[in-house]
């Protein structure tokens, strides 16, 4: 019986594992091209019966975390030096592969939080559980091609070509400006609004949530 259930169990994972290789493609270029669309969808989802949520997807969460564990499998591909911090914390938090698949996950998380409690600061609507729940879910969408094109960025600006580093740095800038416009293109989906007072309040949240997320890694490191 034991046999029976572990072989059941197993069966289960490996369709489940068949179908993250066709849903997470299809996932990321919907979020990629229609950043407006996958938050309507989003929406729509979560009012369902959580059993009938994203049944043609990948869940948000589960879509950002296989996102940045294949950032990080980029890196280990790459065989690029860790880096090696100051500080104890920082070198178990970024000296490590596993350490550092952790830090990536909380920073982009960080993002993906920071976009949410920006949408319900907007919105004038109180942050419970229930309020949270929509548009970090959309962030987390939003946050999968952000991860991969700035890993992809930071990787190419690690190389010792100066023409290879030069070209990480306008991926990075890309990066940025998609995720920006992402961002906007999906608040006025489900908003509305004057797209300059849109534009302006996510490049704002952007860049707090960024220099909180230097100085908190600064803090570990040095």
């Amino acid at each position: 019986m034991d046999l029976m259930r572990l072989l059941r169990s197993l069966e289960e994972f490996l369709y489940e594992l068949v179908g993250w290789l066709v849903f997470y493609p299809r996932t990321f270029w919907s979020v990629l091209v229609h950043p407006g669309a996958i938050a309507r969808y989003t929406r729509l989802e979560l009012a369902r019966d959580p059993d009938d949520q994203f049944k043609d997807t990948l869940s948000p969460v589960l879509m950002l975390i296989l996102s940045v564990g294949l950032a990080h499998a980029m890196e280990m591909m790459a065989a690029l030096p860790l880096p090696q911090p100051s500080s104890e914390l920082g070198r178990r938090l970024f000296g490590t592969d596993e350490g550092l698949l952790l830090s990536r996950s909380a920073v982009f998380c960080i993002y993906a939080l920071g976009a949410a409690l920006a949408t319900l600061r907007r919105e004038r609507r109180p942050i419970t559980r229930d309020t949270l729940r929509e548009p970090f879910s959309i962030q987390a969408f939003l946050a999968c091609p952000f991860v991969l094109i700035l890993s992809a960025a930071m990787l190419m600006y690690r190389a010792q070509s100066d023409a290879v580093r030069t070209g990480g740095l306008v991926v990075q800038v890309l990066a940025m400006v998609w995720y920006v416009f992402a961002r906007a293109q999906a608040y006025h989906a489900l908003y509305r609004g004057p797209w300059p007072r849109i534009v302006g309040g996510v490049v704002l949240w952007f860049l707090m949530t960024t220099a909180f997320v230097l100085l908190l890694v600064a803090a570990i490191v040095l």
